[in-house]
């Protein structure tokens, strides 16, 4: 395949099982190979974080297990698994700090 990876051809399979939470630990694999769309799964151990940062294109989250808090100019607000949120490119948001959680990430220029 020329853009996707890491996904299985021959069968399905969920995709919170492609990945494993580690304790302690931010573990990621990527999904595909695009500069234009980053599709990456994401495991965080419980309290593991990613602080403040901006994306060059709008990003999805949509978590697979767990909750997520996502942290904006100053308001905190939780995904639990199945929801999704997308934050525009260029702003300023972290997330993670709480339990464990699994996550796929798209980011779209």
């Amino acid at each position: 395949m020329e853009f996707l990876r890491n996904l299985p051809v021959d069968h399905p399979e969920e995709l919170a099982g492609l990945i494993e939470i580690r304790p302690g630990r931010v573990v990621s694999m990527a999904l595909s190979r695009s500069e234009r769309c980053q599709m990456t799964l994401l495991a965080f151990g419980d309290g593991e974080s990613v602080s403040e940062e901006r994306y060059f294109g709008d990003t999805l989250y949509y978590v697979l297990e767990g909750s997520m808090p996502v942290y904006q100019e100053d308001k905190e607000t939780v995904l639990r698994a199945g929801a999704c949120m997308a934050v525009p490119a260029g702003v300023t948001h972290a997330i993670g700090g709480a339990g464990p959680f699994k996550l796929l990430q798209i980011t779209v220029q």
